[in-house]
């Protein structure tokens, strides 16, 4: 099986991130996809505690068949970097073929990961446009979702209506659980 790997702190999963699993679901040769849940990011200050992101991803993904959390860097060292989690799911799961799903955004700074060159030489890496920028051979063409999680926050604790970026259910959870207030 091809299963596209969507690594990220989700931190709220919002449209944005289903929608681009969607796409990549449609338009690459990946027939699940694994949303792979970062408990700490080496690089960003965590809002919410992992378990409770979780519990949100599982509330933005109870209607997808082909969409799942990936919980296994809860089980890494942390700080974790995905060559780590690569590895680990490689050796977990040997038969099967992985593809790197990532934004622009992170694909513009992957040279800057640690053990990069063992990302980009065994696993193929297919990217999608967050401008309409000079599109590369591994980059997608579609849809640009101008939508970020830290968008989310902001709008979320200054009250602003969030109802077009972030799944029903997860909204309602976020305002009754309080996340995100100030």
């Amino acid at each position: 099986m091809t299963i596209g790997l969507f690594f990220g702190s989700f931190n709220p999963i919002h449209n944005g991130h289903l929608n681009i699993a969607r796409e990549f679901l449609k338009k690459t040769e990946v027939d699940s996809i694994w949303m792979v849940l970062s408990p700490k990011s080496p690089d960003k200050e965590e809002v919410l505690d992992k378990k409770d992101r979780y519990e949100l991803m599982k509330l933005a993904l109870m209607s997808e068949n082909k969409i799942t959390i990936s919980t296994i860097e809860f089980n890494l060292k942390i700080p974790n970097y995905t060559y780590n989690t690569l590895m680990k799911i490689s050796d977990n799961y040997p038969n099967d073929n992985f593809i790197i799903l990532m934004g622009e955004d992170n694909y513009k700074n992957i040279r800057e990961w640690k053990e990069s060159d063992y990302i980009i030489e065994n696993y193929k890496i297919l990217v999608y446009p967050r401008e309409n920028t000079l599109k590369k051979e591994n980059f997608l063409s579609g849809k640009l979702f101008d939508i970020s999680s830290s968008m989310v926050r902001k709008k979320i604790a200054n009250n602003e209506d969030v109802s077009s970026l972030v799944p029903l259910n997860v909204i309602k959870e976020i305002k009754r659980k309080s996340y995100y207030t100030k």
